[in-house]
């Protein structure tokens, strides 16, 4: 062998090399002034200097096959290039077609070293001899098809092993336990070989031409113009975004969670009052990096609407119209049809985005299961049957943030007169609701000082509401009606929450108190809790959170309440107040200040609801109001007179009285009860009662009397005649001075109801209790902490089915005439945990069912035919219940 020259070797970087056992790749080698194709074995590691020995096997141009040790010489590009050493893994053959190359040259190079495994080996070379067009073919497929690397990786593994079992031969001599044992592994290795060829690269094969044919096929449509090219874009943001990262965020979370069973559609629907963002939320969504990334092109968004054309949404989304020529459905299936044969062509990770969908009916018939394919839709509305992101509003810092961006010039500094207050006592009469910080900030832009002094005393006086400066922003908010008809009951209940005072909860039996009369709503509360349950899905309105195990004794409005975005309510009350004042059905008046706004001498209204502020004058107008049925009282004075009017009021069933205010107020010019004979429902809030109860003794109609958080004193004490014979409930609430329960009230014979619950003074129910309640149907005493015990003449309420003592810590025990209520059928006792025993008469208590806790449950189970309930206590839920009181 010819040594290099010395003018090479000047050129040339000499590194030596070490036996290792394994092949694994090509490199050029110089032996003279001869390139020769040299095989490295695998585990070696060239160095830019070193005195290692390699083994190498030379491909000689002339064919022939043998070991040699020499130097590698690396040629140096130019005097100035680096010195460092090629990495082996830069000179792998990535090729499939490489790795059977190079497997076929061991198995020749081995037949000719050894005879030892000839047959074997020959049986190998000729299963690799006429396997090796499938091999290139695959291959040719692979980048094609822009496979993934791991198809090949396998291939090319698949071949490094038969390599390496190949050239072992060599190293077996006189061993012939390894001799045999080595062809037992050729056979095993032929034989495997065969079969992959066979069967799974058959296969990869023929998967391989089909998909090629398909792209081929979706090529040649596009090109047509028969199908339309299979994209789609979400819209581009017009603005700048505020506010909305931690909610893109959020929503991603949700939109890219794997559904349960992993090839279901999974479905997130965004929901929120219009004007609230949902269509920019999904719009930043479809540009985040990561959505991006997953679904790369596959992201497709349609608008929808309330009256959608389906067959021209299918075709928004299978056609761009670059060829001129349009999809054809023959109907709104045929079109939902194409476009789940399409997701099963594509056979990619898809979202569909929906924008402004009415109906869930929309999204269901979108639905296919194929894996991958999510929808996200945004309605005004809320389907339970899907995963429900809530859009909430902005924060007061980011609503600033929005404000501020609308009404100042990105290339001009803020006006050093528009202070920071100002700025945020604005931001707050927009409610935190993006459109209308949007246009209210876009109304001041370039304005000066005294324009923003003027709209915020506009405001803040209620002069104008947002929804009177912008057209559209009523309109926007006004769509979510277009639902129901002019006339429905559900759109009544909506306009209905316009009589209650802004940020205030709204009680459900409060609504239930007015709809029973208005709507013939049952007195159960399960038409009044589906209204309210609607409205909250229209997010029309929102219902608070409630005990985790509320029971239902009374009604279904117990204990549940809602409240009403101000622009919500403010929408309602500009849709009252469409008709001239005189002939408004719903009259709703605020007075922000001294005095009434002037009103007509006459007015046809069937709902009058008047608020004042703690600046009232206390000077009413001399009005007539024969048609008023349900009178709305909501006041923030110490001292309240009445207002005259009261006694024109003919048609009066329904007064509801709330006081606002920190102190207790007091009513006064309470009309005589010759002006309130029709009068069926009261229901007082917040005030003292003292001055009106022995009015309210003579009202021969009432059959609902509500006392909440009031102070009741000495009321009902002094003897007074009775005339309450048609009173059938009674609820006192959370009226803390409530001591025992008063006489006068105990000889209701017709009373089937008596709710008192959150009297926390409440120690005793008078000896006369229960001598004529003979009708007594319910009895709720749930929350009276300081109730000892319950009288003897319980006994005489032979009607009673059911007894809530829920959280009445302090009761020591029942009475022993408890086990002669034939009719009593339910006890709620969890909480009760000052009970130690019960009387033995419980045992006549049958059959009957006991909701308690573990504790208590113990006292009742040597009873067969009694059934415990169990119901732990929910902390939080007790918690919270306890706080919205004082919301």
């Amino acid at each position: 062998m010819q040594r290099p020259s010395q003018a090479n070797l000047s050129r040339r970087r000499f590194i030596r090399a070490v036996y290792v056992p394994k092949f694994c790749m090509c490199y050029v080698a110089a032996v003279g002034d001869m390139s020769l194709k040299c095989r490295i074995r695998r585990r070696c590691r060239l160095a830019a200097v070193g005195k290692q020995r390699l083994f190498l096997e030379i491909t000689p141009p002339l064919g022939r096959h043998f070991p040699i040790t020499i130097q590698i010489i690396k040629f140096i590009k130019n005097s100035t290039s680096s010195s460092s050493s090629m990495d082996p893994a830069d000179l792998v053959g990535a090729g499939l077609g490489d790795a059977v190359s190079k497997l076929s040259d061991a198995i020749i190079h081995v037949i000719k070293k050894t005879s030892q495994f000839k047959p074997n080996l020959i049986q190998l070379q000729n299963t690799i001899t006429r396997n090796k067009p499938i091999f290139d073919e695959i291959e040719k497929l692979i980048e094609v098809l822009d496979r993934p690397k791991k198809e090949k990786e396998m291939f090319i593994a698949q071949m490094e092993g038969a390599e390496a079992l190949v050239l072992k031969c060599e190293r077996i001599k006189w061993n012939f336990y390894k001799k045999y044992t080595h062809a037992l592994k050729l056979d095993d290795l032929n034989a495997s070989l065969l079969r992959f060829c066979q069967i799974d690269l058959q296969l990869l094969n023929t998967r391989g031409i089909l998909d090629l044919l398909v792209a081929k096929n979706m090529q040649m449509r596009m090109m047509k113009g028969d199908a339309g090219r299979w994209s789609s874009r979400a819209p581009l943001l017009k603005d700048v975004v505020i506010g909305f990262d931690d909610r893109v965020r959020d929503l991603k979370a949700m939109v890219l969670k794997v559904s349960a069973s992993g090839d279901e559609c999974s479905v997130v629907v965004v929901s929120a009052a219009g004007g609230s963002g949902k269509t920019t939320l999904v719009t930043m969504l479809c540009h985040d990096p990561a959505i991006q990334e997953k679904f790369g092109r596959n992201i497709y968004f349609a608008t929808i609407s309330e009256t959608p054309n389906l067959k021209m949404v299918v075709q928004n989304l299978l056609q761009s119209n670059q060829a001129g020529q349009k999809l054809d459905f023959i109907n709104d299936d045929d079109a939902i049809n194409q476009w789940g044969r399409f997701l099963g062509e594509n056979k990619s990770e898809t979202l569909l985005v929906l924008d402004d969908v009415w109906s869930d009916s929309i999204i269901k018939r979108f639905k296919f299961k194929f894996r991958g394919y999510k929808i996200l839709a945004t309605s005004r509305f809320t389907f339970k049957q899907f995963n429900t992101y809530h859009l909430q509003l902005l924060s007061h810092q980011d609503a600033t943030a929005l404000f501020r961006h609308s009404a100042f010039s990105e290339c001009e500094s803020e006006d050093a007169d528009i202070s920071d207050d100002l700025v945020d006592k604005l931001v707050k009469c927009c409610k935190q609701h993006p459109l209308a910080l949007s246009v209210i900030g876009g109304l001041l832009k370039g304005a000066d000082i005294t324009s923003w002094l003027g709209m915020l005393k506009n405001l803040s006086d209620g002069k104008q509401t947002v929804l009177d400066l912008e057209e559209s922003i009523p309109l926007c908010l006004a769509r979510s009606l277009e639902v129901f008809k002019e006339e429905s009951v559900i759109k009544q209940c909506y306009l209905d929450l316009g009589l209650f005072p802004e940020d205030q909860r709204i009680a459900a039996t409060m609504l239930l108190d007015m709809w029973v009369h208005l709507y013939k709503d049952d007195e159960e509360g399960l038409a009044t809790m589906n209204h309210l349950f609607e409205l909250s899905y229209k997010n029309l309105a929102t219902l608070l959170p409630i005990r985790k195990h509320s029971p239902v004794i009374s009604n279904y409005c117990e204990d549940k309440a809602l409240v009403q975005h101000d622009l919500m309510r403010t929408l309602a009350i500009r849709l009252s107040n469409q008709e001239p004042i005189e002939h408004r059905k719903r009259l709703i008046i605020h007075a922000n200040g001294q005095d009434l706004p002037k009103l007509p001498k006459t007015i046809d209204a069937r709902l009058f609801s008047i608020s004042t502020d703690e600046r009232f004058s206390l000077k009413w107008n001399d009005i007539q109001a024969p048609k008023v049925e349900v009178l709305v009282l909501n006041f923030m004075s110490r001292t309240y007179p009445l207002p005259q009017f009261m006694q024109s009021m003919e048609s009066l069933k329904i007064i509801i009285f709330t006081n606002y205010g920190y102190h207790f107020s007091e009513l006064q010019n309470f009309p005589s009860p010759q002006y309130l004979s029709g009068l069926t429902t009261i229901r007082l809030e917040h005030v003292s009662i003292s001055s009106i109860s022995t009015s309210i003794l003579e009202l021969p109609h009432l059959q609902k009397l509500s006392l909440i958080m009031c102070k009741i004193g000495n009321s009902f004490t002094e003897y007074t005649p009775n005339k309450l014979q048609s009173l059938l409930e009674i609820d006192i609430d959370s009226c803390d001075d409530l001591i025992t329960f008063p006489t006068m009230l105990c000889n209701l014979v017709n009373l089937r109801k008596l709710n008192i619950t959150n009297c926390l003074e409440l120690s005793s129910l008078s000896e006369e209790f229960g001598k004529n309640l003979s009708n007594l149907e319910v009895l709720r005493l749930a929350s009276c902490s300081n109730l000892a015990t319950l009288p003897k003449w319980i006994r005489n309420m032979q009607k009673l089915s059911v007894i809530d003592l829920t959280d009445c810590l302090n009761l020591l025990e029942l009475p022993g005439e408890i086990g002669e209520l034939s009719s009593l059928r339910m006890i709620h006792m969890r909480g009760c945990t000052g009970l130690r025993e019960l009387p033995l008469s419980v045992k006549g208590l049958c059959p009957l069912e006991v909701v308690c806790d573990e504790e208590i449950s113990l006292l009742w189970t040597h009873l067969t035919c009694v059934k415990v309930k169990l119901v732990e206590e929910d902390r939080f839920s007790t918690f919270l219940n306890i706080t919205q009181d004082y919301i």
